[in-house]
């Protein structure tokens, strides 16, 4: 008999967790798991590489309502003789001007109102992102084992802890992908003692070099292309990236800088790379189903985080030995040892430019760099065992 699993993640929008869960559903074992994956909404950057028997669902049009705008979902559901929806939508509203912590568990408390209930019991349900996913995941479906994932910094999204303690107790394991993220959260959640584990995020080389093979033409004549990875979100850094490439070019440096990805700050990088006249030199690439291609066709990758469960991106860029500059966030030191596969920087503009500069004046250290990481194991294929493990250990 096949085991039943439930994965819970909002969308499959360009980010880690949810390039880790891809990775995760291509590995599985389907001649012993049946996979189901409900998304808030189906929609995103990822979503064709989901593996053809995973049953995907979603939460409908009256979530995608209800989450647009205030006006037009208030007036539809008014329309439609929704009167309690409508009201909820009004509250849902007054609760984004909450304080943070406050806002959290009103935010939930209204959204959960139109998110449809799962009437099968699973033999695992997995909350694969922290906040709405948990919480659905914990709340809103039958299962035998409930399992949450933490991808980040517990430090960093504090301000969750009320909410986040009510359904952590009612979780069977809480996942951390790396073992600071673990240890972070039991400082948090000591009741949590005997009910964590640590999962780092499945990377393949053999699909990352596989995928790397696509043709990429940055476009940059005889310029130093340089690749960063990530949400244009608070924590990535992506704007400390664009004032370190302003002061490369000031010191005359010939280099291009592309970025991918997209967020909440889009428009703000936007504007400063305008004020920064970095238009031809920090280009944005915004989402790429496949950014393998384009880290296989840089000459220097950097990753400018200010916080990081574990990145999954500079995994990716040492799959394809590329010589690395990251910044000093807590988890790095797991994946990097400074001068030997990479450099670690302080996480200001001027720090992050003065380790690019260093990799452009040496040839030999990213060419040692680069050979370095020939001779490091850097997939982990076989922690699709551990997970198994994990969905199998009793209560």
């Amino acid at each position: 008999m096949k085991k039943s699993l439930l994965f819970v993640l909002p969308s499959l929008r360009s980010g880690g967790a949810e390039k880790s869960l891809v990775m995760l559903l291509t590995l599985i074992d389907y001649s012993e798991y049946d996979v189901d994956l409900f998304l808030f909404r189906r929609e995103g950057l990822f979503l064709p590489l989901v593996p053809e028997c995973v049953n995907i669902t979603d939460a409908g049009d009256d979530y995608l309502m209800f989450d647009g705008s205030a006006s037009g979902a208030i007036l539809n559901f008014l329309k439609r003789g929704k009167l309690l929806s409508a009201i909820d939508r009004v509250m849902y509203a007054k609760a984004q001007s909450l304080s943070e912590e406050d806002k959290v568990s009103a935010s939930w408390k209204y959204l959960s109102k139109v998110l449809p209930k799962r009437g099968k019991e699973y033999d695992a349900v997995i909350g694969y992102l922290e906040g709405t996913a948990t919480y659905y995941a914990m709340e809103c479906v039958r299962a035998k084992k409930r399992i949450a994932f933490l991808h980040t910094d517990y430090d960093r999204i504090a301000f969750q802890k009320k909410t986040d303690e009510v359904y952590y107790k009612k979780a069977d394991l809480l996942v951390g992908v790396s073992e600071s993220c673990t240890e972070k959260a039991l400082g948090y959640f000591p009741f949590l003692k005997g009910k964590t584990a640590t999962l780092y995020n499945i990377i393949s080389p053999a699909i990352i070099r596989k995928m790397s093979r696509e043709e990429c033409d940055f476009e940059s004549g005889d310029s130093t292309v340089i690749l960063t990875v990530g949400r244009m979100s608070p924590p990535k850094g992506i704007d400390t990236a664009v004032s370190a490439c302003a002061i490369l070019r000031r010191k005359g440096y010939n280099i291009r800088w592309y970025h991918i990805g997209v967020g909440e700050l889009y428009e703000e990088i936007k504007n400063q790379i305008k004020d920064l006249s970095l238009q031809n030199d920090f280009i944005l690439l915004k989402e790429q189903s496949n950014p393998y291609r384009f880290m296989a066709g840089c000459d220097i990758y950097v990753q400018p985080s200010r916080f990081e469960g574990k990145s999954i991106a500079i995994d990716e860029a040492k799959a394809l030995c590329k010589p690395i500059v990251v910044t000093d966030f807590d988890t790095v030191f797991d994946q990097i040892t400074d001068s030997l596969n990479g450099i670690i920087t302080q996480k200001d503009p001027e720090s992050v430019a003065q380790g690019v500069e260093r990799l452009l004046n040496d040839e030999s250290l990213r060419n040692t760099l680069s050979e370095n990481l020939k001779n490091e194991k850097v997939g982990n294929e076989e922690d699709i065992n551990r997970f198994y493990e994990l969905l199998q250990e009793k209560k």
